[in-house]
């Protein structure tokens, strides 16, 4: 299990670096978007870590950090996208970042109050959960890549 979670660190480290290359990269007119992005990747290379090491205590407050985060998206699509239709599938992909966030905080909220009340799964199958809590984090991910396949054409 150890070796999980120093992959996971190495995973939230190189997630850090590549903020800040991506913060460093580009023009000055969207350093709000750019500053939004990596603190994006801070917080989800941090939820990664907490998955691996079952520390879903503070999970729900950095999903709701990436909810914030997504409804900023909303109001401040990239230059890149220049037609009604770009902005639509723009907005679908912070729409997905947002839902997939918010489902991960009520699993992770669950999977939290379990564990405080050391309750185990009873009725509940927790492995389940857990898995379900990965899913919801894969489609965070996949929504952020999507976008960043779509939108940002350049390498960083």
């Amino acid at each position: 299990m150890s070796g999980m979670i120093k992959r996971a660190v190495a995973l939230a480290l190189a997630l850090g670096w590549l903020a800040g290359t991506a913060a460093a990269a580009g023009d000055t007119s969207s350093t709000g978007l750019k500053q939004l992005m990596g603190e994006n990747f801070q917080v989800v290379g941090k939820i990664l870590t907490d998955l691996i090491a079952a520390r879903y205590d503070s999970i729900p407050a950095e999903s709701e950090a990436i909810m914030k985060h997504a409804d900023q998206l909303m109001a401040m699509p990239p230059a890149s996208v220049k037609s009604k239709a770009e902005r639509d599938l723009f907005l679908s992909y912070a729409t997905n970042l947002k839902i997939a966030s918010s489902h991960l905080m009520v699993v992770t909220t669950e999977l939290a109050q379990r564990d405080k009340e050391h309750k185990g799964g009873g009725e509940m199958n927790i492995d389940y959960l857990r898995a379900v809590a990965a899913e919801h984090y894969g489609s965070m991910v996949t929504s952020c890549v999507l976008c960043h396949n779509q939108f940002r054409r350049h390498p960083l």
